[in-house]
């Protein structure tokens, strides 16, 4: 289990932690707090696609062998990233990590299920994502630490010490994984491993680049039009395309639900918050408010901390008062701290940041169980692996337009007006987010649909 969780922390790790390292990064290459936002952007962006074609890949050649060449090529492309001499090595060691996160992510669940007794299968899942959640919640801190200590380059040596114990641990102790066989006539035959939608895949990477070349053309005026008319033909393409297909990498008729269909516009905007405030509010904490890097992932504990500490209680609730109220309390809870944020953020101190950053976290998680159960509930059991990619697809995307966001606002000076405005659009996000939580189902709703099933 240390093994496995060892693998499954390098990706939210490396996603949180590297926040208060992108002012370092700034003044070492020389360049803007635009194009250092790509780190994030392109990271989120190509786990996104990966983990759609990564569970297929570890069902068609064993989960144990596809976990272990991810460990191992995350370590390899962690250790380019810390010893790159210029931004683009960093940018192509980024993108390395994250499709080898990607082969980490789903084969680690998949290893959890299968090593664990099915009589302790829950408690296997739970150990193993409080320990994947606190190494999330705790990384801006200690990235501070290290940063401030030791350069911004100790961010990613951290990750191979990780590796090597994941690789190690699974390699001499987990056994080699078994394909699923069926006897036909006295003949065991291998199931046909699901195939990969490629096309799929590709329509959704140029879906994904399209949307972001629009955002950033909003900002330095770069190709907003050929963009902008992109986007929707693009969209309707991929939809279109998904529908023919027999194993569709994202299913658009899931979206027939509307409770599917608000949870997952409700986690997309919520990272839209998260990913653009873990960009705005280190550059706002060293580069405005002359902090330190420490100073910086402390007060990004707040959003991380309040995040762990709230998510049991919104779950519990959400089974006695349906999934509806507490995702519209939280939504709510979290844009009040992000109106906190837009009208003070920009000039207060890092204090009043970390706490108004608490308010924004505290509603996050209060939220967050709520919302996942309501898309899973929404959709059959037959379905219920497809619409989770499908929502983890969301909650991906969401990073990748806050993270993308956040850069084109910033542009090529970091400022209290473009902060501030960076708040003020997050506000609009988080109202949208409390609008799309009311299409969940309330609780007389939810025992219908359950009776009915």
């Amino acid at each position: 289990m240390l093994g496995v969780a060892s693998g499954a922390v390098l990706v939210p790790l490396n996603s949180t932690m590297l926040a208060v390292a992108l002012p370092s990064i700034m003044d070492d290459f020389g360049i803007d707090a635009a194009t250092v936002s790509t780190l994030v952007t392109l990271y989120l962006g190509t786990v996104t696609i990966a983990l759609l074609a990564s569970g297929s890949l570890g069902d068609r050649f064993g989960q144990r062998r596809v976990f272990l060449i991810g460990v191992v090529a995350f370590a390899a492309s962690s250790l380019a990233a810390a010893l790159a001499p210029s931004f683009a090595v960093l940018t192509l060691a980024r993108v390395l990590q994250a499709l080898s996160g990607a082969l980490i992510s789903t084969t680690s669940v998949a290893l959890v299920r299968a090593l664990a007794p099915p009589d302790r299968r829950g408690a296997a899942f739970g150990l193993f994502d409080m320990l994947v959640s606190i190494s999330a919640a705790i990384a801006p801190f200690v990235g501070g630490i290290l940063v401030g200590a030791f350069g911004w380059q100790s961010l990613f040596l951290l990750a191979v010490p990780f590796a090597v114990f994941a690789g190690v641990t699974v390699g001499f102790l987990a056994p080699p994984t078994a394909t699923a066989a069926a006897p036909v006539t006295g003949i065991v035959v291998p199931p046909r491993p699901a195939p990969i939608d490629v096309g799929g895949l590709v329509l959704l990477a140029a879906l994904m680049v399209a949307s972001l070349l629009t955002i950033r053309g909003i900002a330095d005026g770069g190709p907003l039009l050929l963009a902008a008319v992109a986007v929707p033909i693009l969209l309707l393409v991929f939809v279109r395309y998904e529908l023919s297909v027999e194993r569709p990498a994202v299913d658009p008729r899931l979206f027939t639900s509307r409770g599917f269909s608000a949870a997952v516009l409700g986690v997309l905007g919520m990272t839209v918050v998260l990913h653009a405030s873990f960009i705005l509010v280190p550059l706002l904490v060293e580069t405005l408010q002359g902090g330190t890097a420490e100073t910086a992932g402390l007060v990004l504990l707040g959003i991380s901390g309040t995040w762990a500490i709230a998510a049991p209680f919104g779950g519990r609730l959400s089974d006695r008062l349906g999934r509806r109220r507490p995702v519209v309390a939280g939504s709510a809870c979290m844009t009040a701290g992000l109106i906190g944020l837009w009208l003070v953020g920009a000039t207060s101190t890092a204090v009043v940041v970390g706490i108004l950053l608490a308010v924004v976290g505290f509603g996050m998680g209060f939220a967050g169980s709520p919302r996942q159960a309501a898309a899973m509930d929404a959709i059959p059991a037959d379905r219920v692996g497809m619409a989770a990619g499908t929502y983890y697809t969301g909650r991906y995307l969401g990073g990748v337009l806050g993270a993308s966001l956040a850069g084109a606002v910033l542009g090529a000076t970091v400022s209290a007006a473009a902060v501030t405005l960076g708040f003020g659009l997050l506000v609009l996000v988080g109202v949208a987010v409390v609008a799309v939580s009311f299409g969940l189902p309330n609780l007389r709703t939810a025992r219908v649909e359950r009776a009915a099933a």
